[in-house]
Order: structure tokens, then sequence, then C-alpha cells
């Protein structure tokens, strides 16, 4: 049996906040090396693909925004394919992954983990 990819988490399979797990660089280096397509997934909302990947980079690791699938891009572009203007309730870093996305006049609702932007008067008055 061969592999034809791979799917790796983030948080706690190849680094904890600002650490690398021991072998993980290596790791990610052998499937490029072998050629093995793989692609980092997390579902965390509270940070764009584009903060991810200068996360990962400055910890050593060799990754692309293309290598990394996150809840948020997943949002996005089932956002577009179905033309929504959502109301955005999420932290400001993962906001840039919306960057372009019509928001006015409101016809969706995309709330991530957000305990300054997930509010009544955040809901209220969609400001």
């Amino acid at each position: 049996m061969s592999i034809r990819g791979v799917l790796i988490d983030l948080s706690g399979t190849i680094h904890i906040d600002k650490k690398v797990i021991p072998g993980a660089i290596e790791a990610i280096q052998r499937l490029k090396a072998n050629k093995i397509p793989f692609r980092f997934a997390t579902n965390t909302t509270k940070v764009s693909s584009k903060k991810l990947v200068e996360k990962l980079t400055g910890l050593g690791f060799d990754v692309e925004e293309k290598d990394v699938f996150t809840s948020l891009s997943a949002c996005r572009d089932m956002i577009q394919s179905k033309r929504l203007r959502p109301m955005l309730l999420m932290e400001d870093e993962a906001m840039e992954e919306f960057a372009g996305i019509d928001t006015q006049d409101p016809n969706a609702v995309v709330v991530g983990l957000a305990p300054s932007k997930f509010n009544y008067e955040k809901v209220k008055t969609n400001k």
C-alpha cells in the first residue's frame, strides 16, 4: 500500500505554542523529498491561514499558504461559492482570511472563537 497523501494537524502534532515537536521539521522534509502530498489541517478560527504560515515558517517549517487548510479557508470558499455576504464575528487576526468578501447588508453569519467580538452589542448593531 502506498501513501497517496497526508493530513497533518498543527497544534500538539508538529508544535506546541512556540516549541517544535522533536522530529516534526524532518518529517515534513521527508514527505517533500519523497513527493508525498500533504496538507496541514486545523480547526482554529483565531488566526488566518497567512498568520499560521508565518508562525510555522518562524518555527523553521518550509510551508506555503497553499499547504494549510483551515476551517476559515473552508468557510471562505463556501461563502464565495454561494455568493454570501457574511457578518463576520471573529478576532482581527482571522479577518484577513475574508479580505475582498462583501460584508454589506449581511445575509449570513460566521462566528469564530472571538470573545472580544461575539457579544450582544456587536450582534445588535452589526458594527
